[in-house]
């Protein structure tokens, strides 16, 4: 199989890559990298790039099979978001026992969830369509981080803790979440 590949270097210490939806590779890069390096570093990938490119695949499938989301119903999963992340945000965090900043609800392309140092945490409104227990996991793991904001041993600690299920759901995401990604029409 022939792979198409784009360069992208910066400030990085080590080579990187993705598969991008078109099915490109991307390749992130130290300056001063040079093209054979990065040519050999993708030959000792090719299976995993193979792999990701067929996951895509069936996950376009998959996302087809489910039906593409429109535009309104798009609106109708924000809407239902802006009223359950506030709810369950509440609940986990006096479980946890945090803190938290605004919370903000997007469309995502690339992030099921993050937060910020100041406690601000951001969620992918595509959680409210997907097993109510996976939108939990995704709340504890940011809240998680408003003890520990790495992914140490002590963090995974404290979401086992506080969610026992943690790893199952994690898994069902990444296993299902590139589907629901893929029913955005773009």
């Amino acid at each position: 199989m022939q792979i198409t590949y784009i360069i992208k270097k910066s400030r990085r210490r080590s080579i990187a890559i993705s598969v991008l939806p078109d099915k490109r590779v991307l390749v992130k890069a130290p300056y001063g990298t040079p093209e054979r390096m990065v040519q050999e570093f993708l030959i000792t990938k090719k299976t995993w790039i193979t792999n990701q490119i067929e996951k895509q695949t069936r996950e376009v499938q998959n996302a087809e099979s489910l039906g593409l989301l429109s535009d309104d119903e798009i609106k109708q999963i924000k809407k239902k978001a802006r009223k359950i992340f506030p709810e369950r945000v509440e609940y986990w965090a006096k479980k946890i026992g945090v803190t938290y900043g605004r919370i903000s609800i997007r469309l995502q392309t690339s992030r099921w969830g993050s937060c910020a140092q100041n406690g601000n945490l951001n969620f992918n409104c595509l959680l409210v369509i997907m097993p109510s227990e996976v939108l939990d996991s995704v709340v504890v793991h940011e809240l998680c981080h408003r003890k520990y904001m790495n992914h140490s041993k002590d963090f995974y600690a404290e979401i086992d803790k506080v969610f026992p299920e943690y790893k199952r759901c994690k898994q069902w995401l990444k296993e299902n979440g590139g589907i629901y990604m893929k029913r955005v029409v773009k």
